[in-house]
């Protein structure tokens, strides 16, 4: 299998699992990819997914023999129509705005955290899953790299506005024109990781992380943040502080708000239901 799906209690450990290509993006891996992300989006028993690679990638981009028959035929893969959801994500319509419903703004979509733990190498495609992801854990040895300009291709998969929106417009042109690996040093400076882990216990960490968040925050409003937060990057202040206004009330009609309430007046852990 070139994804494999795992259950840890709550939290869904998601691995690309094609060790001897890097894990490189081919049709089947993104077929499986797919069908685990929509299954894990529509599933309540899941409260948090960690998102990483087998052996000693997070994922190496699109298969670059896929990309060599593309390149030899002149004919480039087939793209989803403009703001429609693509074949499987159509299941998640209502869930997140249409233009997330795509392989490559899956972890975004998802209405829960999504944690990438970057294991290795992320390039690519790997590295437009990664900036889709809420946050992002990294190894030691793990690298950036936007090889676009290099292969004579432009930003793919709406990178230049996510990678951006992660980075700062700034840190994004760099890396997008000049193709350079960016190590996980700058990576932490620039925030495109927020925390360094040795390679031996990164998934251990990323999945207990992800642990904390299902345990102790409410997958409702988890859900309704992500979307705010996705709304902000293109709406005014006004706008946002409008729909701030609204969430809050609705959720203030909740029973995970009295939850919230009551937990922290008898300091004890909250027991969410996501109602």
């Amino acid at each position: 299998m070139h994804v494999v799906l795992e259950m840890h209690d709550r939290v869904a450990l998601v691995t690309l699992s094609r060790p001897d290509r890097l894990n490189a993006m081919d049709s089947e891996m993104g077929r499986l990819f797919d069908r685990v992300m929509v299954e894990v989006a529509l599933d309540d028993q899941v409260r948090a997914v960690v998102l990483t690679g087998a052996g000693r990638a997070f994922c190496a981009g699109a298969d670059m023999q896929r990309l060599s028959d593309f390149s030899q035929s002149g004919e480039g893969p087939t793209l989803p129509e403009r703001g429609k959801a693509q074949g499987k994500y159509q299941a998640l319509e209502g869930i997140a705005p249409p233009e997330l419903l795509n392989r490559y703004s899956a972890p975004q979509a998802i209405p829960k955290p999504v944690i990438a733990a970057i294991n290795g190498p992320c390039a690519g495609v790997g590295l437009a899953l990664a900036v889709m992801c809420d946050i992002r854990l990294a190894s030691r040895n793990a690298y950036f790299l936007a090889p676009f300009a290099n292969r004579g291709l432009v930003a793919e998969t709406g990178l230049a506005s996510s990678l951006a929106a992660v980075v700062g417009f700034a840190a994004a042109t760099d890396m997008l024109l000049s193709a350079r690996k960016i190590f996980i040093e700058e990576a932490l400076r620039i925030g495109l990781a927020q925390q360094v882990h040795d390679q031996s216990t990164l998934v251990e960490k990323a999945v207990a992380y992800a642990d904390e968040m299902a345990r102790l925050t409410s997958p409702r409003t988890g859900g309704i943040i992500k979307r705010q937060l996705w709304r902000a990057r293109a709406t005014s202040y006004a706008d946002a502080l409008a729909d701030s206004m609204d969430e809050t009330r609705a959720c203030m009609q909740t029973e995970d708000f009295r939850e919230g309430i009551a937990s922290f007046k008898e300091k004890r852990p909250p027991r969410f239901t996501g109602r």
